[in-house]
């Protein structure tokens, strides 16, 4: 199974890393954003090696499948699993609100292939 992810340039320690992985799009603008392709065997390395770079606290990034049935929701020192219902997101949400991530930002989109806009 395949899963990919968006990883915000500014997110990241070494910038560099984003070399190491399979960057499927890119959107640049204020930020760079990378969109990264990863499958299953790979992930859970894949996830630490980022969560090792991550800046702070206050970022993270998201891991979803193609039809939205495994959403896996990184923040630098821990992970949630869930599916692409809001109404399974309080707890993610509850946490990020607690790092001061604005709510507007924890809508976790795209969380299907068929979401994503690059």
């Amino acid at each position: 199974m395949e899963y990919h992810a968006i990883i915000v340039n500014k997110s990241l320690m070494d910038e560099s890393f984003i070399d190491r992985l399979n960057v499927i799009g890119k959107k640049e603008g204020s930020w760079v954003l990378y969109k990264i392709s990863v499958g299953e065997s790979d992930l859970a390395k894949t996830i630490k090696e980022i969560q090792a770079i991550m800046r702070d606290s206050s970022w993270y990034f998201h891991f979803y499948n193609a039809d939205g049935s495994k959403l896996i929701v990184v923040f630098k020192t821990k992970q949630f699993e869930t599916d692409n219902n809001p109404g399974n997101w309080n707890d993610i949400i509850e946490y990020g609100k607690e790092l001061n991530i604005p709510v507007e930002q924890l809508d976790f989109v795209p969380n299907t292939f068929s979401d994503e806009k690059f």
